[in-house]
C-alpha cells in the first residue's frame, strides 16, 4: 500500500477520533453525568458499534487461564481509564488529556532502555523535560485551592497509568484473539458493573442520545481506521497520536477556548515535545 492510502488513513483517523474526544468532552461536561454513568454510556454504545462491525472483522477469541486473566485486568484498567476521564473531561480540554498521555511515550522508551531495545538518547531526555515543564504550567495555570491541585495530579497519574497499562496488556492479549471481539467482552463487563451503580435520574433522550451515539460511532470508525494506517505504513501510523494532540490543541484556538498565556505556552510545549520525541523514537 502507497503512502498515498496509508496518509488517508491515518487522516481518517486522527479525525475520528478527535471528534470522539469532543464526544468525551460533551458527554462528561454538557450532559453533567457522574464517573458511573460516563463509563456505562460510553461502553455500552461503543459495543453497540462494534458488534456491527463483526460482519467485516469476524469474531476471533481464544479463552483459557492466561487469556481470562488478562480480560479481567483489562477490564480493570478500562474503568479506570473511563472514571478518570470522566472527572478530569470536566474541568479539562480533550487535548489536555492528551498532553498528559505524551507520559506513556516516555514511560515506553524508558522500559525499552530497560530491556535493552533501545539506545540512550540525549534529545530524548530534554523533549521529556519539556513535556513535563509545559505539563506543569497548564496544571498551575488553574485557580483553586492546593488540596483540589493535589487530587487533580492523582487523578491524572491513575489516568496515564491505566492509559499505559491498558495497552501494555492489550498487546498481549492480541495473541488471543482481535481487538474488536477482546473489546466487545471487555467494554460489556464494564458496562455490567456499572448497573448497580447508576444513579435513579433520567437517562439521556433525543439530541443528547444522539449526541452520545454518534461519539462513539467515531470511535469505532477510528479504531477500524487505526487498523488500516498500522497495516499501511507503520509511520504515519506513528503520529496518529502526536497529531491528534496537535488537532485538538488547534481546535481550542480556532474556537476561541480561554486561554492564559502561561496555558498557551505550556500547550505549544507539550505538542512540540509529543510531536517530536514520537518522530525521534521511530
Amino acid at each position: 500500500m502507497g503512502w498515498g492510502a496509508a496518509m488517508i488513513w491515518a487522516a481518517l483517523t486522527i479525525t475520528f477520533y478527535s471528534l470522539t474526544a469532543y464526544g468525551d468532552k460533551y458527554i462528561s461536561a454538557k450532559l453533567k453525568c457522574t464517573p458511573e454513568e460516563y463509563t456505562f454510556l460510553v461502553s455500552l454504545m461503543t459495543v453497540f458499534w462494534l458488534v456491527l462491525c463483526l460482519p467485516f472483522t469476524g469474531w476471533r477469541l481464544g479463552m483459557n487461564r492466561s487469556s481470562f486473566l488478562l480480560l479481567a485486568c483489562l477490564v480493570v484498567w478500562k474503568v479506570l481509564e473511563f472514571y478518570t476521564t470522566a472527572l478530569l473531561l470536566k474541568n479539562s480540554e480533550p487535548y489536555e488529556l492528551k498532553a498528559w498521555l505524551g507520559i506513556n511515550v516516555i514511560l515506553s522508551y524508558g522500559i525499552n532502555l530497560w530491556e535493552g531495545k533501545s539506545r540512550f538518547q540525549t534529545g530524548i531526555l530534554l523533549l521529556a523535560l519539556c513535556l513535563l515543564f509545559g505539563i506543569w504550567l497548564i496544571l498551575t495555570d488553574r485557580k483553586g485551592a492546593p488540596g483540589e491541585m493535589k487530587k487533580s495530579i492523582g487523578v491524572c497519574l491513575v489516568y496515564i497509568l491505566s492509559k499505559f497499562m491498558y495497552g501494555l496488556q492489550m498487546g498481549r492479549m492480541a495473541q488471543h484473539g482481535n481487538p474488536v471481539s477482546i473489546l466487545i467482552l471487555v467494554l460489556t463487563a464494564v458496562a455490567l458493573i456499572q448497573l448497580p451503580r447508576l444513579s435513579k435520574r433520567k437517562p439521556p433522550a433525543g439530541k443528547e442520545m444522539a449526541g452520545v451515539v454518534l461519539s462513539r460511532l467515531t470511535n469505532a470508525a477510528g479504531l477500524m481506521t487505526e487498523a488500516e494506517a498500522a497495516a499501511a505504513n507503520i509511520f504515519f501510523y506513528t503520529l496518529i497520536q502526536p497529531m491528534q494532540l496537535f488537532v485538538l490543541f488547534a481546535a481550542c484556538l480556532i474556537t476561541g477556548r480561554p486561554m492564559s498565556r502561561r496555558k498557551r505556552a505550556g500547550s505549544i510545549l507539550c505538542v512540540a515535545a509529543v510531536l517530536l520525541s514520537s518522530i525521534a523514537l521511530f
